[in-house]
């Protein structure tokens, strides 16, 4: 396919997507691992606890695994990759950027490789700049969203079990058809409220606009989903939003205790297990919301069009 024939954002709107998932991998750390040392050092630095991951699981490894997976599962040529975007609230370092270390590890092609913070909305960003690179013409981009635990402070009287270690990645394609992502937005508040409850009636109001504009976008309404995967650290607002919006529990895949702590793993994580557990199938359509910290919120509307699955 030329790039010319390729579905444009406006083309949405006409049931072409635009940009298909090849595969999807996902990097889960074993649950029963050896916990995080934890390191004191209040002595000399003022810092009473700080959470240190075991030696060689940080984000850009979990990034590399996770890339590497889904690589696999799409049986992509990794010379066709021509953007790395890592979505990610805790980088090892600021320089160079996550996406950078991941394209040395994997030896990837030297192509645009960025990292983009937007807390629990970092992967939903990162899927909206990818999906207009590949609509202009791109072979393939390399999508991953990571977060490790290392890079937190574990605060007194805090669980370290709030705390993430995981990555998921997505290889985004041409589309040929109508499977694949429909439509994406991501948004946020200019000006943050000052208290907890401000915040999450912005956060809401922005969960209820985000949708609507991601549905006209691919021209579906609410009755078209067959799955909407909610944000999984707030189950609260997410209870909210389905409660307005009419959504019946047995279409909202909301499960706090198992995918919570995953932050910008979390999107690709659950649609991944949604799909290999047979909750969403080829030709059906789901609605992914995420929210957070800023405050942020993203959504995106995809028809599972039957890419590879894999996991390490």
């Amino acid at each position: 396919m030329t790039s010319a024939s390729m579905p444009s954002l406006a083309q949405a709107g006409r049931g072409l997507a635009l940009a298909a998932i090849a595969g999807l991998g996902v990097y889960r750390p074993s649950a029963d691992a050896p916990a995080a040392r934890r390191v004191t050092g209040s002595d000399l630095t003022g810092v009473s606890y700080r959470v240190q991951a075991d030696q060689g699981v940080n984000t850009a490894s979990l990034a590399a695994g996770a890339a590497r997976a889904a690589l696999q599962a799409g049986g992509v040529n990794p010379a066709d990759i021509e953007m790395i975007i890592v979505g990610t609230t805790t980088p090892d370092v600021l320089w160079p950027t996550t996406a950078c270390l991941v394209q040395n590890e994997l030896k990837l092609p030297m192509v645009a490789s960025f990292d983009l913070y937007a807390a629990e909305t970092s992967l939903l960003a990162a899927l909206n700049v990818g999906i207009r690179y590949i609509a202009s013409g791109a072979r393939s981009v390399l999508l991953i969203g990571a977060d490790s635990d290392n890079q937190l402070v574990d605060l007194p009287g805090q669980s370290g079990s709030v705390h993430s270690r995981a990555a998921a990645a997505a290889v985004l394609t041409r589309a040929g058809g109508d499977g694949g992502v429909l439509s994406t937005m991501a948004g946020g508040a200019a000006r943050p409220e000052g208290n907890g409850t401000a915040n999450d009636r912005t956060l809401l109001q922005g969960l209820i606009d985000g949708t609507a504009e991601c549905l006209q976008s691919a021209s579906l309404s609410l009755s078209d989903i067959d799955l909407v995967i909610g944000e999984q650290s707030a189950p609260e607002i997410m209870q909210a939003w389905s409660k307005l919006a009419g959504i019946a529990p047995s279409r909202l895949l909301l499960d706090p205790a198992r995918y919570g702590n995953l932050l910008a793993a979390a999107p690709l994580t659950v649609l991944h297990d949604a799909i290999k557990e047979g909750r969403l199938q080829n030709g059906m359509t789901a609605l992914v919301l995420a929210c957070g910290s800023g405050p942020t919120w993203a959504a995106a509307c995809l028809r599972w069009g039957g890419g590879g699955l894999a996991e390490c």
